[in-house]
């Protein structure tokens, strides 16, 4: 079959979605499936748009690119045109800038698939997180606090609930989204696939402390933070509390990630003085951030909001690393029967450090847990299991 995945964003970029369509299109790849891709230069990996092309090769997989602020117009136009070219004849989108499936659909009866990812299209700012009064929501929750039309957010309502009633299928990643949009469009059958985890490559390794030169020693319990660092992520907010674990314990705070958040918290850790506990590593991948993840004792997620889904807690699973989280969004699918021990109610900083503390002293305990939770994420998360599951959603063989 050749597919064409439409999507706002794509490697380089660094973030959950682009991170898992990659490896969806990687597993589709595997299985003789041509994959083309369409989406904008946008990217949050180079700090200049100019650096990534207008098309590459990667892994096999060719990577059409159009301007980002020209995206409305050339995306449906390029589109057309790789669709006549290649004979595409099935669709990949997961927002609304794939309204042009509509289009294909109807005029050259191309089926499209549309994957959820985010609140972006049911929501007016997309993460859900609006106020102080939205943290520790859950979704519906927050929308009824935070409702704020705009001509966009109407524009994106509508093509969304088009594109659903349109979809061959619609898949949601976790029932945190899907149960999101059904409190909107009740009516619209949505399927329930969960994204997986790469378990040759994220697996548990003993790691030698000297990977982080000069800032870690043999006896320091390590607390890890890794991902984009935006506001809702909460480890601004986690800052003064793990200052009051240092009064009860030796431990280190590796904080692993870039984003728009990074000033606050590198002020706020100079003014609380605990320049020599946080070590920050900045953006790491591939073989860097699995030794990290596995030189680290414990994982913590200390999220305000509700996640839709986590490849951050995936890839600690994976690795036999506890999760330290909050309670909210699909974190908890996630951990499913292990999470009364890994999960905490929403902003009760006081249990999330007592939890913390709880695990970095007890070797037995992460080790139990950790292990059960890498038993887990080999039986119901990995991408051989998701692409599969996919496959059959729309009419094909495994």
């Amino acid at each position: 079959m050749n597919f064409l995945f439409i999507l706002n964003t794509f490697y380089p970029n660094i973030g959950g979605v682009e991170q898992a369509t990659l490896e969806i299109c990687r597993q589709l790849k595997k299985k003789s499936h041509n994959i083309h891709i369409l989406t904008t230069n946008k990217s949050n990996y180079y700090p200049d748009n100019q650096h990534l092309r207008s098309f590459e090769i990667f892994e096999g997989i060719p990577i059409f690119r159009v301007r980002y602020t020209l995206r409305f117009i050339a995306i449906p136009m390029k589109a057309l045109y790789l669709t006549k070219k290649f004979k595409i004849n099935r669709l990949y989108i997961t927002d609304f800038l794939g309204f042009i499936a509509i289009f294909l659909k109807r005029v050259f009866h191309i089926p499209f698939s549309y994957v959820l990812n985010g609140y972006n299209p049911i929501c007016p700012k997309g993460t859900l997180f609006h106020t102080e009064i939205c943290q520790g929501f859950e979704v519906i929750k927050c929308l009824k606090y935070c409702r704020k039309f705009s001509v966009r957010f109407i524009l994106a309502f509508i093509i969304t609930r088009i594109l659903l009633s349109e979809a061959q299928p619609a898949i949601a990643i976790s029932n945190a989204i899907k149960n999101a949009y059904l409190s909107y469009f009740r009516k619209i059958p949505i399927k329930l696939i969960y994204y997986g985890i790469d378990l040759q490559r994220f697996y548990p390794q003993t790691i030698n402390h000297k990977i982080v030169p000069n800032k870690l020693k043999e006896s320091d319990k390590i607390i890890l933070f890794f991902g984009r660092l935006i506001q809702e992520r909460g480890v601004y907010e986690f800052l003064p509390h793990f200052k009051n674990l240092l009064q009860q314990m030796n431990c280190k705070f590796l904080i692993v990630g870039f984003g728009p958040e990074m000033p606050n918290i590198k002020m706020r850790v100079r003014d609380l003085n605990l320049q020599n506990y946080i070590i920050f590593t900045g953006i790491l991948t591939n073989q860097p951030l699995i030794n990290v993840i596995n030189l680290s004792d414990i994982v913590i997620l200390p999220i305000l909001f509700p996640e839709p889904l986590s490849l951050v807690v995936l890839e600690a699973m994976a690795c036999a690393k506890p999760i330290i989280s909050f309670d909210l969004g699909g974190v908890k699918e996630l951990l499913n029967e292990i999470e009364p021990k890994l999960l905490v109610p929403p902003n009760d900083w006081s249990q999330f450090t007592d939890k913390i503390y709880e695990f970095l002293n007890d070797k037995e305990l992460r080790t139990t847990v950790g292990l059960a939770l890498r038993q887990r994420a080999e039986k119901y998360f990995n991408w051989e299991r998701y692409s599969n599951q996919f496959l059959k959603e729309i009419g094909l063989k495994e």
